[in-house]
């Protein structure tokens, strides 16, 4: 299939890493190099912008997640995984439990909380990686590959928990070369539906 892009750049956002000729540069490293050598090259070159001074103008949070990999411990409960990223990123308690409340709810994964990441399916473990993510509130998601595992109905809720963290704040970049795509991330976030689903919470 050939290789597909999606960014949402977050409107008010104006940092020169944010701007389109940046994002649209690490996009096209991602499909070149792979995620995680593509932000070692974005970012030591400053998102291909810097600041004043001349130092590096690139955000401080940064989530990568690849579809095809899964980075939780399998041998520990989903719970104990979430636990155990919240404690390498330093969240706070009350940031964690206020983040994994929001991230498992809208993913459907408050049901699988004690079970072994190792008796998931793919599609779930998909989600976690998302979730862990997702947890750090972060200011860019470059999501790769990221339907690469899931059905149509965990594609759905993955989209509708990324819209609203970009409704939030959160910049996107995702990128795919293998199928099924990007076919279930829209080329714009639908943000009415999300406005009305934020003043809800």
């Amino acid at each position: 299939m050939t290789a597909s892009t999606v960014i949402w750049r977050f409107r008010t956002a104006t940092e020169p890493w944010t701007s389109d000729r940046s994002l649209a540069e690490l996009a096209a490293l991602t499909l070149a190099q792979g995620g995680r050598a593509a932000l070692r090259t974005w970012t030591g070159s400053g998102g291909d912008s810097h600041s004043g001074d001349g130092t590096a103008a690139v955000p401080d949070g940064v989530a990568y997640v690849h579809g095809e990999r899964h980075d939780l411990w399998w041998e520990f409960t989903l719970e104990a995984s979430f636990r155990w990223q919240a404690h390498l990123c330093r969240l706070r308690p009350d940031v964690y439990r206020q983040r994994l409340r929001r991230v498992t709810r809208a993913l459907g994964l408050e049901e699988v909380l004690q079970r072994e990441v190792a008796s998931l399916t793919h599609g779930t473990r998909a989600l976690a990686d998302l979730a862990v993510a997702l947890m750090q509130k972060p200011r860019l998601l470059l999501w790769e590959e990221p339907f690469y595992y899931m059905g149509r109905d965990e594609a759905l809720r993955a989209v509708r928990l990324v819209e609203a963290e970009h409704l939030a704040g959160m910049t996107v970049v995702a990128v795919a070369r293998e199928a099924p795509g990007l076919a279930d991330l829209p080329a714009e976030p639908r943000r009415p539906h999300l406005r009305r689903l934020r003043a809800a919470q």
